[in-house]
């Protein structure tokens, strides 16, 4: 079975969704800012074009890769540390994680979400102790272990606009939510775009089926976790088949994985040249988990 696509529509939801993504790398712009003196700090443009780098790696390298690469890229254009550049990152989704799940919650609670609910008390609880152990094991090692204190403290300057909850909630958390926002009505152009039916419940729908699928580390698995959520869920809302749904999905992740890959290359060419770029992405891949490879995809 084939299905058309309105080329109007998917070029919309494309350009939005990088919209998107220049939101989040002004917002990290800020946090780099914060967390650098003046004679440091890197240029704004330089920042936004290594964030729509790295997001465009992501589809290759996972979430992890992408940031990996951030943190090359920015390395070679300020004075600073790894770990300082990696807390940056870390302070940056801070607003990421809280807007998506403020959403997320909202939307179960509300039951736009067919088939969806919000986790049992156990499920919090479970992962309030295992956030609690992993934090007394970081400090256990960072005791035990000199240079994995020094890289803490770095990383710990990385986090430097979270000490200033005003600071960040001016600087930081307007450009989480332009992000979010843009993100909600590229989707919604994409369900347009394949013919699927429009209405907040979907967009939802779609929105938390992506996000759930990203908890899952390893590109594939977390494809293949997003859709089953979505095959399971969006038929109801949308009326559509199971076959429609997967070639949305495929289509839309598909599209936006091709042109990430195309202005990643382009702007590591700029930035590096050809020879550089390789051995950035080479570099990137490196710094993936070992264990990565051993995981089997999802059916």
């Amino acid at each position: 079975m084939s299905f058309g696509v309105d080329l109007l529509w998917l070029v919309a939801g494309v350009v939005l969704h990088l919209c998107s993504q220049l939101a989040r790398g002004r917002g990290w712009f800020s946090v780099l800012c914060a967390a650098h003196p003046p004679e440091d700090r890197p240029r704004r443009r330089d920042v936004l074009a290594t964030w729509v780098a790295g997001a465009g790696a992501s589809g290759v390298l996972s979430a992890r890769g992408g940031d990996a690469l951030r943190v090359l890229l920015m390395k070679r254009r300020m004075r600073t540390t790894c770990p300082t550049l990696v807390g940056t990152l870390a302070a940056e989704t801070v607003a990421e994680t809280v807007l998506g799940a403020a959403l997320t919650v909202w939307a179960l609670s509300a039951g736009l979400v067919p088939g969806l609910h919000l986790p049992g008390l156990a499920t919090g609880a479970a992962i309030v102790a295992g956030v609690a152990a992993l934090w007394l094991v970081l400090r256990f090692a960072a005791r035990r272990f000199p240079a994995l204190a020094r890289a803490g403290a770095h990383a710990k300057q990385g986090l430097a606009l979270l000490g200033s909850p005003g600071a960040y909630a001016r600087r930081v958390v307007p450009w989480g939510m332009l992000s979010r926002a843009l993100r909600l009505t590229s989707l919604a152009c994409f369900l347009a775009a394949f013919g699927l039916a429009v209405s907040l419940t979907a967009v939802l729908v779609v929105m938390v089926a992506h996000s759930g699928g990203r908890l899952v580390p390893f590109g594939p698995a977390g494809a293949g976790a997003s859709l089953a959520l979505l095959v399971a869920a969006l038929p109801g809302v949308t009326g559509a088949g199971a076959g429609q749904v997967t070639a949305f999905y495929l289509g839309m992740t598909g599209t936006l994985t091709a042109v990430g890959i195309v202005l990643s290359g382009l702007l590591l060419v700029q930035a590096l040249g050809l020879g550089g770029a390789r051995r950035a992405l080479r570099d990137a891949l490196e710094r993936l988990p070992r264990e990565a490879p051993a995981r089997a995809p999802v059916a």
